[in-house]
């Protein structure tokens, strides 16, 4: 039986690269929330292309992180 208080752990500490994708994605999702409002106050002609950027941007910068984290681990 191992005992969990002798055992090693590792730190879990985020990286520069870390920190930086996450501003980059929250921003993108903060963007993406503007977008998707000014899709219901938009010129009438702009409303639809507004909503769906908004939408779209939104989504990718939950994506964002994902991919980062699958290159990364990929390397290692």
């Amino acid at each position: 039986m191992s005992n969990i208080a002798t055992t090693k752990r590792t730190r879990n500490s985020a990286s520069p690269a870390d920190v930086i994708v996450f501003v980059l994605s929250f921003a993108l999702f903060v963007f993406g929330l503007y977008l998707f409002g000014a899709g219901f106050f938009g010129a009438s002609g702009t409303q639809f292309w507004l909503f769906w950027a908004g939408l779209l941007a939104s989504c990718f910068a939950f994506l964002i992180p994902m991919v980062y984290h699958w290159v990364v681990d990929r390397k290692a």
